[in-house]
């Protein structure tokens, strides 16, 4: 359905003049002011035909026009044509609406980025204006703000510090200033005085296109996620460092939580206008003070990897009291300076890199709180950053935070730790959704990989190593896998509805516990056409097992019609010496196996690593046939009875107390 023409609309239900010869023409800046939007969503509007100009060169409106669109605001046709030239005009931009603390601000920061983005303006230029007039905002400096000279200080500005003054200088004088200021004397007429905390971080970010910070994996932390890390540390602090600082976010929070004095709070980062900002920042909370601050513009990475630090951090090693921050994630990209770090770290993971530099800066005993994704916690790539906090920190607190950077889908984590060796009787600390437990630090370094499996409790520990203590086998060598058909364009390849030549192809969704239900996909098995295809022995054999792949418990079924599959539903044939295919399906969809996926490997998909690692327990004759018997039921009725779930309880000597728990955790 196509968008009626706003304009014609409104012109002609107030009965709006035929005659424009007759009427005020007004250019986009003065259509943008009656309305109250700024210039960029005017123009957007136009480009999206929702209003009409009355001329394009230059660009302008029949004045009664704007006045009758005005009057419209509050309708909803309005509304919902105000967030969709919104949105178009910031498709590219990045909004973090967890990081501002009220709408009327983000809208605000929204029709400024909107205005940069039209006007094309340098983004380090509007920065510097953004913090000039914020820092005129807080009586630091006097300055003529309706001069169109704006980049320059000389002869016309009075400043209440020299530090601050010696800064905005240094800035001033590595910008480009050649350009015509005129857009950006009309941008500076958009802000206004306010009260939020990092305004300019939220601006920089706003004007930052998400592809960047993506690319950088760099996302600007909370303040809530700020404080609760520092809400965490044991005082008293002397010492204070962020090493990829960005605005400085946590470092004007570590001054105020632990009364510190500016020469003791430290930054790095990478990113120039960030650094400059963050300076910004750091006067604004110390308004009262004259100082240098310490933040500076580096790889830190890198300097600390070569000893090339500059002299006025060279005692920085083992000295450090605190390193709290919010690390990029993404692998590190400085392909020089990765050849001369230690080499502890294989996965060349930026924020595993910098926990790694982190632990060398602290001192003996000083603390460490990271903001990191929670993929460290199992990923078998992760393992050896994962060892090295094992090694040399005592980990106080896992908290489980979930999805908190918009754009961003991976789940969070907040670690925190102790430069200091853990005694085997350590307890670590672990935080979800305002519920608490412990779990054995020690325990990590036993479970392969050095995965911290924070879900197994110390009660669940104990049943889990009864269950395993079961004579048995694995898949292991016991086995063939296969996937399944990767067809490289489904839409082309797999069909909706059967057609002569085709046959049923399963995903994932259609199997179930111990049978496939009815196909809803179909197609011509031409495995040369396919990106990636099995043996076809595998689709073709006898008897053999599908699984769901992406799924967080397993779900097996059987098949001995020789079907195909997608490769959201995988090929598992067994060959445990002492069990028939069906008793291992048994197993594969018991309750006793679904525990031990939740507690030892809970993740998203189901992988092979980890089906190798489940135990098979040896089993008596007449054990073995009850249970093959009883899988023949749970096929053809489609349900699996529930005395195969209590032959699988006994088989591993479990009682009742034992068969609760499992329970609980799978339906919780």
């Amino acid at each position: 359905m196509s968008t009626p023409n706003l304009t014609l609309c409104i012109t002609t239900n107030n009965r709006v003049s035929r005659d424009p010869e007759k009427m005020k023409q007004i250019s986009v800046d003065n259509a943008a002011q009656i309305i109250g939007v700024s210039s960029a969503t005017i123009r957007n509007w136009v480009k999206a035909g929702y209003i009409n100009p009355s001329s394009t060169r230059p660009l302008s409106f029949l004045e009664e026009s704007v006045l009758n669109l005005k009057k419209q605001i509050g309708s909803e046709t309005f509304s919902r044509l105000t967030k969709r030239a919104n949105k178009a005009a910031a498709s590219n931009n990045f909004f973090p609406e967890e990081y501002a603390t009220n709408a009327a601000l983000l809208s605000h920061i929204t029709k400024i980025s909107e205005y940069i983005k039209e006007e094309e303006l340098d983004i380090e230029m509007v920065m510097f204006l953004a913090a000039l007039h914020l820092l005129a905002d807080k009586g630091d400096v006097v300055f003529p703000r309706g001069s169109d000279r704006l980049f320059d200080l000389n002869n016309r500005t009075s400043w209440r510090r020299q530090c601050v003054k010696e800064s905005m200088f240094g800035w001033m004088a590595s910008l480009d200033v050649g350009k015509s200021t005129k857009s950006y004397h009309r941008l500076t007429k958009l802000f206004f005085p306010h009260e939020e905390e990092d305004y300019l971080g939220l601006l920089y970010q706003s004007v930052s296109s998400e592809g960047c910070k993506s690319e950088q994996g760099s996302y600007f932390t909370p303040t809530k996620l700020v404080r609760d890390s520092l809400a965490h540390i044991a005082t008293p602090v002397k010492t204070f460092l962020d090493p990829c600082c960005g605005t400085g976010k946590f470092l004007i929070h570590a001054a105020q939580t632990f009364s510190l004095e500016p020469e003791n709070v430290l930054g790095f980062d990478k990113d120039r206008i960030a650094i400059r900002v963050a300076k910004v920042n750091l006067f604004l909370a110390f308004s009262d003070r004259e100082f240098v601050p310490r933040i500076y513009q580096m790889d830190s990475l890198s300097e600390l990897a070569t000893g090339e630090i500059f002299c006025e951090t060279n005692d920085l090693l083992s000295s450090i009291d605190v390193i709290a921050t919010n690390p990029p994630w993404g692998a590190y990209k400085n392909t020089i300076a990765k050849g001369r770090l230690t080499g502890a770290i294989r996965s060349g993971e930026t924020f595993s890199l910098f926990l790694e530099k982190s632990i060398r800066l602290l001192r003996e005993g000083g603390q460490l709180s990271f903001i990191l994704p929670e993929s460290i916690l199992k990923i078998r790539a992760h393992s050896d950053i994962r060892a090295l906090l094992l090694n040399e920190t005592t980990i106080t607190t896992i908290e489980l935070l979930g999805r908190q950077f918009t754009g961003v889908f991976t789940p969070v984590i907040r670690l925190d730790a102790i430069k200091k060796r853990p005694n085997d009787q350590w307890l670590i600390t672990v935080k979800q959704d305002g519920t608490s437990y412990n779990v054995l630090q020690s325990r990590f370094g036993r479970n392969g990989n050095a995965a911290f499996d924070i879900q197994i409790k110390t009660n669940e520990e104990d049943l889990l190593e009864r269950i395993y203590s079961v004579e048995h086998s694995t898949l292991a060598g016991n086995a063939e896998w296969a996937l399944g058909i990767v067809t490289g364009n489904n839409k082309r390849h797999v069909l909706d509805i059967p057609s002569p030549g085709t046959e049923p192809v399963f995903r994932g969704s259609d199997v179930y516990p111990f049978f496939l239900g009815e196909p809803n996909s179909y197609i011509c098995f031409v495995p040369e056409q396919y990106q990636q295809v099995a043996n076809e022995k595998y689709y073709r054999a006898s008897e053999k097992l599908l699984y769901k792949f992406i799924s967080k418990k397993l779900v097996f079924a059987y098949d001995d019609k020789q079907r195909l599959s997608l490769n959201s539903a995988n090929i598992l044939i067994p060959a445990i010496p002492y069990m028939n295919m069906k008793v291992v399906l048994a197993f594969l969809n018991s309750n006793v196996f679904q525990y031990i996926f939740i507690k030892k490997f809970a993740t998203h998909k189901v992988l092979r690593g980890d089906l190798e690692k489940l135990p098979f327990p040896r089993l008596s004759r007449s054990t073995h046939d009850a249970i093959s018997h009883l899988v023949d039921v749970a096929i053809i009725n489609r349900r699996a009875p529930e005395k195969l779930q209590e032959i699988i309880f006994d088989v591993f000597n479990l009682d009742s107390e034992d068969r609760a728990l499992i329970t609980d955790a799978i339906q919780g």
